[in-house]
């Protein structure tokens, strides 16, 4: 089971040559997550095989919000043909590609291979644009950073063999335990929350959420569908792909190709519109069943040494924590990608 708020099933699932799906937002019940934020927090099976996910997809939902009142099958395998290709058509989001927005060529080289053989298969490949990512990544995390300060409270009022019962209190813990919690990496994420109003009325945080559905669904993937006659969209495995499907709230299926000639495991991601994993699900299905893409690890190379202690603890010691905003997370995140990677 992976929890996924944004690219935390389909991201280790391309990496470890399985498949895992990021089910439509309600389809499964988010009771015992520990929060980000309930409009994209969703769990979802990571398997072996397509079949194993549809198994155990059928076997973990639990509609609520958004899906309740909608019909859902009971048995995802009956989905699972061969041919469900032939005729499709596959919108192929050629912005992922790119480096820019974390396309790697080593893998796209793999993803190639895949959507080669959607094409032998019988699907249609069409470019297609989903949407610009990047035009609502600093409105999807101010939805977050609100979400969390709010939900990690409810979360926390829960439980009972803890004084902890706010994400400040979670702040003063780690400073106040920094050699084992701060050794590596700090809490930024934690203190830019903490900033927030944490009030899901705040007028700031609504208009922020209306700008993620609004570019990720009408303009973005159900634009795409609609306008392209579309099954299905597709981009490569670890690039900033996950968020379109992510931020809609709409399900996010990532699927095996292969291994690059270095041994890295490559694979496509396929998402589509509200509830339809039948289809994503059949879709893979024939798919994986062309490509046998599984293969045994050859355990190539060495496990790296531990990082260096970041000397977070040192400077705490040293003087109070000042935290320098936006400028400082844009660096702590480095690439850009979605920050729960």
């Amino acid at each position: 089971m992976g929890t996924e708020t944004d690219g935390s099933v389909v991201c280790p699932s391309g990496n470890n040559l399985i498949a895992g799906l990021k089910p439509t937002l309600g389809l499964i019940s988010q009771d015992g997550i520990i929060p980000i934020g309930h409009s994209q927090d969703t769990a979802g099976p990571m398997a072996r095989t397509v079949t194993d996910v549809a198994i155990l997809l059928g076997a973990l939902q639990a509609p609520f919000g958004p899906v309740a009142g909608h019909p859902v099958p009971r048995d995802y395998t009956t989905f699972l043909r061969r041919g469900t290709l032939s005729g499709a058509r596959i919108g192929v989001d050629r912005r992922y590609f790119t480096p820019d927005y974390g396309g790697e060529d080593d893998l796209i080289a793999v993803v190639q291979r895949g959507l080669d053989a959607m094409a032998e298969l019988g699907a249609t490949l069409v470019d297609t644009d989903s949407g610009d990512s990047f035009a609502y990544f600093d409105a999807e995390f101010t939805v977050l950073l609100v979400e969390f300060k709010a939900q990690i409270a409810q979360y926390l009022a829960g439980l009972r063999h803890t004084s902890l019962r706010t994400l400040a209190d979670l702040i003063e813990f780690n400073i106040a335990h920094c050699p084992a919690e701060m050794k590596y990496f700090g809490q930024e994420l934690f203190e830019i929350a903490e900033s927030t109003s944490g009030d899901l009325t705040d007028p700031e945080y609504l208009a922020a959420r209306a700008r993620c559905v609004q570019l990720s669904r009408a303009e973005g993937i159900d634009a795409a569908l609609q306008r392209d006659h579309l099954d299905a969209i597709v981009a490569p495995s670890y690039s900033f792909a996950s968020s379109p499907a992510a931020v809609a709230g709409y399900p996010n299926l990532a699927i095996p190709v292969g291994l690059t000639p270095e041994g890295k495991p490559a694979g496509i991601w396929m998402y589509g519109g509200f509830l339809q994993e039948p289809k994503l699900l059949g879709l893979a299905f024939d798919l994986e069943q062309e490509l046998q893409p599984r293969s045994a690890p050859r355990y190539l190379g060495a496990v790296p040494p531990e990082p260096a202690d970041a000397g977070i603890c040192d400077a705490l010691s040293a003087r109070p924590h000042v935290f320098t905003g936006k400028a400082h997370l844009s660096h702590h995140l480095g690439t850009g990608k979605p920050f729960e990677r």
